[in-house]
C-alpha cells in the first residue's frame, strides 16, 4: 500500500472549487491500494484534520506529519489545487527539492503554462493558431490607441498569471479597456490584451494513458453568460457541456492533434486539459492550458473519462502509478 497526500485548498478564488476536486479523487482511489491523507493548504497554514477533528501540521522541512507520536511520510503527493500555488510550478519546486515524486507537470512546464502571455509564444512555436496578443507588466505606460487599433474592439484583458477567468474582462469600449485593465493589474502584476474571437469554445483533455499520449475527447462549452467566467463555470445553471462536442469530425481530429501537440511539446505530464476557440474558417484557435483541470464530480474532465469508457478508479490510479 503507498501513502499518498493529496493537497487541496490553496491561494486563489478557487479553493473551494480544489477542495471538491479533491473530495472526488479520494472517493476514486482504491483504499487497498493507496493510504490516502487529505492535506489542505492555505497561506501558511499546510493541515491534515482526522476523523474527530483533530488538526495536525505539516512540518514543511521534509514535507512529513507527526500524528499522535508517529512520523507520517508520503511515497508520493497528488496535487489538486487549482491556481496558487499548485499551478504556477511553486508546489513542484518544492517537491522536486525534496526529492518526493508528485502527480502532474513539473516545475518549468507549470510555471510556464500558468502565464498566458509566454504559454501562447511557446504554443505558436508549436505550429498551433493563437489569438493576437500584447503583454504589459504594472509599472508600463499602456498606449491604449495603440492597444485598440492592434487587438481591436471588443478584446479581452486578462491577468497573465490567474484562473478560472478571476481578473478577466471583456472591454467593449475604451473606458472599459481602461476599467479592464486596472482590475486585471489587481490580480497580477502583468496583464494579457488579447483579440476577441468569435466562435464556439471547444476543451479537450489529455493524458498519458497506458503508457500513450491520448486525446481524451472535444467538449463545447456553452455559457449562458457573454463568455466562460468564473459565475458560469461554477454557478449550476450558467452552463452546458456537450460531450462529445457536435462538430465535424475534421475539426475533432485537429482539435485532438493540435492538443497532443502542445501535451508533448511543452512537457506535460497527468492530465491537462486544452482550451481553443473555433472560428468562422472552422479552425481551432488555442486559448490555454489548465495543467490541473477541475475534476469535481460535474466537471469536465470525468465526462471526458467516460466517453473514453476509462473508469475514475483506474483512471487517478495510472496517474499515482505514473508519478512513482
Amino acid at each position: 500500500m503507498k501513502r499518498i497526500a493529496l493537497l487541496a485548498g490553496g491561494n486563489s478564488g478557487e479553493f473551494e472549487i480544489s477542495l471538491k476536486t479533491a473530495a472526488n479523487i479520494q472517493n476514486q482511489l482504491d483504499v487497498t491500494q493507496f493510504e490516502t491523507y487529505l492535506i489542505v493548504l492555505k497561506k501558511e497554514q499546510w493541515v491534515f484534520t482526522d476523523i474527530v477533528g483533530k488538526c495536525f501540521y505539516v512540518d514543511k522541512n521534509d514535507f512529513s506529519l507527526t500524528i499522535h507520536g508517529k512520523y507520517i511520510n508520503f511515497d508520493a503527493v497528488f496535487i489538486a489545487i487549482h491556481g496558487d500555488p499548485g499551478e504556477n510550478g511553486k508546489l513542484q519546486g518544492y517537491f522536486e527539492m525534496l526529492n518526493i515524486p508528485y502527480s502532474g507537470c513539473d516545475s518549468f512546464c507549470s510555471a510556464l503554462t500558468f502565464n498566458k502571455y509566454f504559454c501562447n509564444i511557446a504554443v505558436e512555436k508549436c505550429g498551433v493558431p493563437i489569438s493576437l496578443s500584447l503583454h504589459f507588466y504594472k509599472n508600463d505606460i499602456i498606449p491604449y490607441d495603440e492597444v485598440i487599433d492592434k487587438c481591436e474592439l471588443p478584446c479581452f484583458v486578462k491577468p497573465c498569471n490567474s484562473g478560472s477567468s478571476v481578473g478577466v474582462s471583456k472591454a467593449h469600449t475604451r473606458d472599459e479597456l481602461i476599467s479592464a485593465i486596472t482590475t486585471a493589474f489587481k490580480v497580477d502584476n502583468q496583464v494579457m490584451i488579447e483579440r476577441f474571437i468569435p466562435g464556439r469554445e471547444l476543451t479537450c483533455g489529455v493524458t498519458t494513458w497506458q503508457g500513450k499520449v491520448i486525446a481524451l475527447a472535444v467538449t463545447e462549452i456553452k455559457s449562458k453568460k457573454e463568455y466562460y467566467d468564473f459565475e458560469a463555470k461554477y454557478t449550476p445553471g450558467f452552463l452546458e457541456l456537450v460531450t462529445p462536442a457536435e462538430i465535424d469530425l475534421s475539426v475533432e481530429d485537429k482539435v485532438k492533434r493540435y492538443s497532443e501537440l502542445i501535451y508533448k511539446k511543452l512537457g506535460c505530464k497527468g492530465v491537462v486539459r486544452i482550451d481553443f476557440i473555433l472560428n468562422s474558417e472552422n479552425e481551432p484557435v488555442f486559448l490555454e492550458i489548465n495543467t490541473i483541470p477541475g475534476q469535481t464530480a460535474m466537471s469536465i474532465i470525468p465526462k471526458q473519462l467516460a466517453h473514453n469508457n476509462i473508469s475514475q478508479p483506474d483512471f487517478y490510479a495510472n496517474l499515482i502509478i505514473e508519478c512513482l
